[in-house]
């Protein structure tokens, strides 16, 4: 026994309705996969334009942790020692992000606190410059905190820092 022909062809059957059969499609189905495609393109778009939006958004908070990771660094530092030491870590922060050369952040606000005793923070944080959604008015703020204890250099007959 034979398995071609698939079905069983009748004579007068021969023409387009046979070749609908065959393809697996109803005559009624013609144009719909251009109306699902319309349907879907939208919600398509929305979803590429989120993961632009949050590539931008972490691009923007790493920038602002690394200049925060600066500032603290000159803050841990220096706040044993120099009564100014928040605003060299305030301007350590701003001038490392300069460095950066990017615009992710439209206002970079570097703000140094803490207890100069035992630990010291710095926190840079300013709104994303680039939005990929500008007609919803969403405005993201980037936040971002390093910080640590502050290192006391002291001879080795001392007990600590003061």
């Amino acid at each position: 026994m034979s398995c071609w022909p698939p079905a069983r062809v009748l004579p007068g059957r021969i023409g387009r309705g046979v070749r609908a059969v065959y393809s697996g499609r109803a005559r009624s189905d013609r144009g719909s996969n251009v109306v699902e495609l319309a349907v879907l393109t939208p919600g398509l778009m929305m979803i590429c334009m989120l993961i632009l939006q949050f590539g931008l958004w972490f691009n923007a908070r790493q920038a602002a942790l690394a200049s925060a990771q600066a500032g603290a660094l000159v803050a841990r530092e220096e706040a044993a020692t120099n009564s100014g030491w928040a605003g060299a870590a305030q301007d350590a922060a701003a001038q490392y992000y300069g460095n950066l050369h990017t615009r992710l952040l439209s206002k970079v606000r570097p703000h140094a606190y803490g207890d100069p005793a035992t630990n010291v923070f710095v926190t840079v944080s300013g709104p994303l410059g680039y939005s990929v959604f500008p007609f919803f008015g969403l405005h993201l703020t980037i936040s971002a905190t390093a910080g640590g204890p502050v290192e006391c250099f002291r001879p080795a007959a001392q007990n600590g820092c003061g």
